[in-house]
Formats: C-alpha cells, structure tokens, sequence
C-alpha cells in the first residue's frame, strides 16, 4: 500500500530537484562569467604592468629619445639662442642678460663665453669685465622677468 506513495514521493523529489538545478543554472552561469572575466582583468594587468615596467627601464636607462629630425631642430635652437645671446651680448652687459635669463651675472657671463666658443666668435674686450662688478652681482641672483 505504501508503494504508491513513495513513488509519488519520488517523483516530487525528482521534480523540486530539476527545479532547483534549473534555478541554479543562471547563477552557476554568472560565477562561470565573473571567473572568466577575473582571469581576463588578470592577463590585462599583467600585460599593462609588463609595458609599464618596459617604459620605466627605458626611462631609466636614459635612452635617447629624439628622432634625426630632432636632433637638427635642437641644434639648429641651441644654435640660435647662442646666436641671440652673443647679439644680445654686443649691445648689453652680462648684468643686464642676467635677469633675462634668470641667473646671477657669473652664470650670464659663462653663458656668454660659452655662446661665443660654440659659435667660434672671438671675445677680447668683454672678458675683461671689472671684479667690482662681478662681486657685486655675483652676490645677488634674480628671478627670470616674465
């Protein structure tokens, strides 16, 4: 007589437990995504990390960076701003270059020299500035105009 019964049982148990696996299927679904989306985030830090430190050792080791083109253009401005300091430099003192630049007279007055070696003009007259003037201005240091 029970026999009925537990077969009934057992249908009903057969049935709550494909309900249930039904239900659990979206939820198995999403923890699938979300380790599969976990493991992509993973390799894409390790990839991004590994340019990262790639850059960082080239930075570091102080490779050059400029293209040929570059190099030209920064020679030909050095070039030029040597040029514009020696013309400055016929017209005008080192202690008036000084503030323009931003440095002590000492420092406009090296800058000077080495414009005028750079571009192989010959300095007699201005070297020979007075020391008066040298200690004085050397003593102060004033900030570039704007």
């Amino acid at each position: 007589m029970a026999g009925p019964i537990h077969d009934a049982t057992d249908k009903l148990s057969k049935l709550e437990a494909t309900v249930a696996s039904r239900a659990q299927a979206p939820l198995k679904k999403i923890e699938r995504l979300e380790q599969t989306r976990d493991r992509r985030i993973k390799k894409i830090q390790e990839e991004y990390a590994a340019k990262i430190a790639e850059i960082q050792r080239e930075m570091e080791a102080g490779t050059e960076t400029l293209t040929p083109q570059e190099r030209e253009q920064e020679s030909s401005l050095l070039r030029e701003y040597a040029e514009a300091i020696v013309t400055f430099s016929r017209s005008a003192s080192a202690s008036e270059l000084a503030p323009l630049l931003g440095v002590s007279t000492r420092e406009a007055k090296t800058l000077i020299m080495q414009a005028k070696a750079d571009l192989g003009v010959a300095d007699a007259a201005e070297s020979a500035a007075s020391s008066s003037e040298d200690k004085q201005d050397d003593k102060q240091t004033v900030p570039a105009a704007s």
